[in-house]
Order: C-alpha cells, then sequence, then structure tokens
C-alpha cells in the first residue's frame, strides 16, 4: 500500500537543490564502500567457493497489448484534445509547435499499442536492475532502465536510471496494469499518454512506523513533452537551462485496516522548467512565432481502496479510486517576430487548469469485472496573457464503462466504451469511443503494485 505527499521545499532553484542531493548520495555511496565487505562473506555460501549467492540469470518477460478501436463523432479524439480549452496547444487556428502529445492516437480498426519486452535481475548483493522496452510498429523505446538498491540503512532506497515517477499510483503502473483501456483524461492532457517518464534519481525512506508511511524525493532531467518541456536551441531565443531541471516530492501512507479492507492516500507536488516555442504557419520567421520561458508546479492528491475477500480469482472483490491533479504555468515571453508585441516582452502567461477522476471495479464472477469512470477536466481553467487580457474556460467530461475477463494471470480480454464532451475554441463536441483489448503475457513477470 502507498500514498503520495507534496514537500513544500520544492523551488525554483536549480544550483542550491542538486548540491545537497550530492552531499547525499555522497555518503551512500562512502557506506555501501565500508559495508561491502562485511555483506559480501555473510552471502557467500559455504558449498560452493567464493561465488556470491547472486543469481545473475535476468527473469525476461513479454506483454503483447493490441486494441481495436472504433470512434463516432464529427471530428477525431486526439485532434479535440489538442484543441480543448486551457489544455490544447491550437488557439484560433494558429500552429503552435512545442512537441504535445495529448491523444492515445489509435487509428480506426486495429492496433498494436506496443509489445513490451522486461529485463530484470539482481546485480549484488547490494543493487538490483530491470530494463523495459516498448516496441511498436514503427520503432522502440527505452521506457525503463533502473539500478536499485536492496540493502541501505535507516529504511532507505536509491533508484538510478529511467523510470516512471512513483508521485502517483496511475503515473507508476505500465499501460497493461491499467484498470481501463486508457490514462484518466488529466492524466493524458497534463502528461502525455507515457507520463512522468525521466531520466534521474529517487530517493525514498520507509518510516519505522507501525502502519506503511514512506516519502520520496525525485530529481529529474525535465524532458516531458508536455508538463516540463524543454525545447531550447541554438537558433532560437529560447535560454539554455542548467540540468536536472525538475523537482518532484510525494508521500505515501497506508492507515491500518482490519480484514480484508485496504486504503492507500497519497499527496504530491512538483515544480520544473517549461519552455513553448510556438511557430506559425511559415517556420521561426512567421510574423506569428514566439518564444516562452519559465515554470510548471503540479500538485495534486489520490486515494485508493480495495476490499479483496477470501474468495476465488476476485469475485467480489472492489477497487474504489480518486485522484486530482492542479498545474500552474506561469512562462515569460521571451521574444515575439511581431514588432508591435515588443511592449509585452518580459511579461507572462500565467495558465491555471486541473482535473479529476473517480473510478471504480467490482468482480461480479470469477476472473469477471465491471467498471465505471467518471472524469471532469478544467474545473479551474483559466489563462491571463501577457498583454493582461483573461479568459476562463468551461470544463470538459468523459465517462467510461468497461468489463473484462481474467482468463489466468497471463491474459486478460476487455471491453469498454467512453462518450465524451470536450469545450474547444469552435464549441462543445461529443464523441463515443469504442475499445476492444487483449493483453498477453509471456515468461516470468513480477506481482503489480497495490
Amino acid at each position: 500500500m502507498s500514498i503520495f505527499v507534496s514537500l513544500p521545499t520544492l523551488s525554483g532553484r536549480r544550483h542550491a537543490a542538486p548540491g545537497r542531493i550530492g552531499l547525499l548520495l555522497g555518503g551512500l555511496i562512502a557506506w555501501l564502500v565500508t559495508a561491502a565487505p562485511l555483506r559480501a562473506a555473510a552471502l557467500e555460501p559455504t558449498s560452493r567457493g567464493n561465488r556470491p549467492a547472486v543469481n545473475l540469470n535476468p527473469n525476461i518477460s513479454v506483454v503483447v497489448d493490441g486494441i481495436y478501436y472504433h470512434e463516432q463523432g464529427d471530428e477525431p479524439v486526439r485532434h479535440l484534445l489538442e484543441e480543448l480549452e486551457g489544455f490544447g496547444h491550437v488557439h484560433g487556428g494558429d500552429d503552435h509547435a512545442h512537441g504535445h502529445d495529448h491523444a492515445h492516437g489509435f487509428e480506426e480498426g486495429f492496433n498494436l499499442r506496443h509489445l513490451e519486452l522486461m529485463f530484470a535481475a539482481d546485480v549484488d548483493p547490494y543493487f538490483k536492475g530491470w530494463a523495459i522496452v516498448a516496441v511498436e510498429e514503427h520503432g522502440a523505446e527505452l521506457e525503463e532502465a533502473v539500478i536499485q538498491t536492496t540493502g541501505l540503512p535507516g529504511g532507505l532506497q536509491l533508484k538510478l536510471g529511467k523510470f516512471f515517477s512513483d508521485f502517483s499510483r496511475q503515473n507508476a503502473m505500465h499501460a497493461h496494469e491499467w484498470n481501463f483501456v486508457d490514462l484518466p483524461l488529466i492524466n493524458q492532457l497534463l502528461l502525455g499518454d507515457h507520463g512522468l517518464n525521466e531520466k534521474g534519481v529517487q530517493l525514498s525512506w520507509l518510516a519505522p512506523t507501525p502502519f506503511f508511511l514512506t516519502l520520496g524525493l525525485e530529481v529529474l532531467q525535465g524532458d516531458n513533452e508536455n508538463l516540463f518541456a524543454y525545447v531550447a536551441e541554438e537558433e532560437d531565443p529560447l535560454p539554455e537551462r542548467d540540468d536536472p531541471r525538475v523537482f518532484l516530492g510525494w508521500a505515501k501512507v497506508a492507515p491500518l485496516l482490519r480484514g480484508a479492507h485496504a486504503v492507500q492516500l497519497g499527496l504530491f507536488g512538483a515544480r520544473g522548467v517549461h519552455q513553448e516555442a510556438h511557430l506559425g504557419p511559415d517556420g521561426a520567421d512567421d510574423p506569428g512565432s514566439h518564444w516562452l520561458d519559465g515554470h510548471q508546479t503540479l500538485a495534486g492528491a489520490d486515494i485508493v481502496y480495495r476490499y479483496t475477500p477470501p474468495t476465488a480469482y476476485g469475485h467480489h472483490w472492489l477497487t474504489l479510486e480518486g485522484g486530482y491533479l492542479f498545474r500552474e504555468k506561469d512562462i515569460e515571453l521571451l521574444a515575439h517576430n511581431n514588432p508591435e508585441r515588443a511592449p509585452l516582452l518580459g511579461n507572462s502567461l500565467i495558465s491555471k487548469q486541473d482535473g479529476l477522476y473517480v473510478q471504480g471495479t467490482y468482480g461480479f464472477l470469477p476472473r469477471w469485472r465491471a467498471g465505471l469512470r467518471g472524469e471532469v477536466v478544467g474545473l479551474t481553467n483559466s489563462d491571463r496573457k501577457p498583454d493582461g487580457a483573461t479568459e476562463s474556460h468551461d470544463p470538459s467530461y468523459r465517462a467510461s464503462a468497461m468489463i473484462d475477463w481474467t482468463l489466468t494471470e497471463f491474459s486478460r480480454l476487455r471491453l469498454q466504451v467512453n462518450r465524451g464532451e470536450y469545450e474547444t475554441h469552435e464549441g462543445r463536441e461529443a464523441v463515443t469511443e469504442g475499445f476492444v483489448q487483449a493483453v498477453f503475457s509471456l515468461g516470468a513477470h513480477g506481482a503489480h503494485r497495490f
């Protein structure tokens, strides 16, 4: 069980925090060096010479995630989400290019979301590691490449590499672990389909309390294409920023409950550099092209309740989950190709948006589940532009229903329907989506999170 908590010490200062992290890492490395001989000697077997008792053969698994998709509406969902008031990157018909990937982007008909390859093994008595590669039709992407400590003192744990941030339950899960085909809408809009998946370091602490309590700090490179975009190039006026560029804190707690009941609570917060390059139809030389630089702040909470009675194959199991995300964007207008906009240089665009979701699944028969999800984005949805003008936008809504059949722990079939009403600059648009999903796991695969 776990939760997520915001650390108020996260700030926009980029130089002091890395120094503190460096001192902490230096202390941990020193401990490893001094403790290594003792731990190695203790773990060596007596009957096989001096070879450490560590299995160096990696576990290998493959997950195949296939989806049949159909939608019905006047405009594709991927376009509507790009034009969503307050969230989208297309406003008033201008072409704004800064790398958003909001929509799931499924094509009509059959889709292979990806084939996931996972390699995991113990490195030695002090570290374990894993790597996950998502192979798609048009290429492959490294999702995770992680080294994690296994025996630091005082409940500490260090994780290095590229990984999904643990700031929320949804973000830390891979696509085949989701209870619905797609992510909650607010996660898609703010973080993209891949979530907050970054290179960096994570330090967590498991508190010595009678209930589960853990705190975490993450220092990340800052390459998320939506929330913490970094697009500076030599030929544009955006400044180069020192890395790492994102600082994030969370806490997770699981109060003690009796019997088959369990709950997870969470709070979190993050702050990082954000840049935007808005290019007109003629590229960087277009009169409408302009560039902004500043920061974004992310905060929120989530809660998960599970009831797991001792019944066969998930029968009568109940999971209820809700989450809330809020972001504030504060970015300064650095350059504009239109001379009439010169007086606005140095002024800021301040944008505030939020969203929440509530979902639940219930095992109505052994191996069979049904689920419902309701979502709203843009309860807070306002912009203050560099010229001082303010705008507020209406929220957008989506409802989902699904039913799935888990034949075994290695195969699952799912049917899902979404109905969304999206507020765009051209008015409110409604779209119905249908999904048929098949997920298959081959080989050794670790247990999923709470």
